[in-house]
């Protein structure tokens, strides 16, 4: 494999990759810039846990599974319908 063929399969993705992060939509907060994906995570986080509680008050927690697994999936599903749900045709 010649170098600039090496150099097509390795370093344009990660060029791509380094100006694609400057790409994610911005909210103003009080002024302050913030990233539409730390909302997200922070919105997933609640909405986890609150589904979580939910969970546990109906007592359907212990047939879900163990704890230590089903805790993390949640919050990144909550997360992830988030940015679906209100950041999926930002620019």
């Amino acid at each position: 494999m010649t170098f600039i063929t090496r150099l097509r399969k390795t370093a344009f993705p990660v060029i791509f990759a380094f100006f694609l992060t400057a790409c994610d939509p911005m909210l103003s907060i009080q002024g302050s810039f913030w990233p539409a994906w730390i909302i997200c995570i922070l919105a997933g986080l609640m909405a986890s846990m609150v589904l979580m509680w939910q969970l546990v008050r109906h007592r359907l927690a212990p047939y879900l599974g163990p704890p230590l697994l089903i805790a993390p999936s949640l919050w990144a599903l909550c997360t992830f319908v988030i940015w679906l749900l209100f950041y999926q045709n930002a620019p």
